[in-house]
């Protein structure tokens, strides 16, 4: 039956192996999953893995490059986007994330943070692949606050250096929260990024 779906629907088995790749990958760690567990997570035959992922070095990257830049792009870059201002985006985006946690019962921590945490220092070409998925979140946090300030609904403002603070304040809340399985510091995190932000804007 696995080898009839993957010689019927390949894309749909390498959409099921990257798709466990990044489940896995995310709640245990890159490091710690192996391709054995991959295969038995996506329901996949040896054959199978070994043609579409003859490494795991491969289908980390392409976790990276595919779902967690989607996961950050739904996360954060779609909310700024489509809220008034930054202020109101962040304080959105935060509630979300709480309130999913909240449901779920359980904190894993930020895909994104999670990969750069355990591979960075060990190769360039997933370093150079996490490094863009910080800059497009950077940029468009970024670009919001220069819309708020050209809109004069922000005042002293350095956008690039708030972006910086908004993605360490978040980074640094959620993994306090994993640590404690408990999304108070995330909490915590929205309202002080929010009191702050009253300052810059009004």
């Amino acid at each position: 039956m696995t080898e009839n779906r993957r010689t019927n629907d390949p894309q749909g088995v390498r959409r099921r192996i990257v798709d466990a790749a990044y489940d896995a990958f995310v709640s245990h760690g890159y490091i710690a999953t192996g391709m054995l567990e991959l295969r038995e997570r996506a329901s996949v035959s040896g054959g199978a893995m070994a043609y579409h992922f003859p490494a795991k070095r491969e289908l980390g990257l392409v976790v990276i490059r595919d779902r967690v830049a989607e996961a950050v792009r739904q996360t954060w870059i779609e909310p700024l986007h489509a809220c008034a201002d930054a202020p109101t985006a962040i304080d959105l985006i935060f509630g979300s994330i709480i309130n999913e946690l909240t449901r779920n019962g359980t904190v894993s921590g930020c895909p994104l943070n999670n990969m750069a945490m355990e591979v960075s220092h060990l190769d360039p070409e997933m370093r150079d692949a996490l490094s863009g998925v910080f800059s497009s979140w950077h940029e468009a946090l970024s670009a919001k606050f220069r819309a708020d300030v050209a809109n004069e609904r922000a005042h002293d403002v350095n956008p690039s250096s708030l972006a910086t603070l908004v993605i360490a304040a978040y980074s640094g809340a959620m993994a306090i929260a994993k640590a404690r399985q408990d999304v108070g510091p995330l909490v915590d995190c929205r309202a002080e990024l929010a009191a702050m932000l009253v300052t810059k804007y009004g």
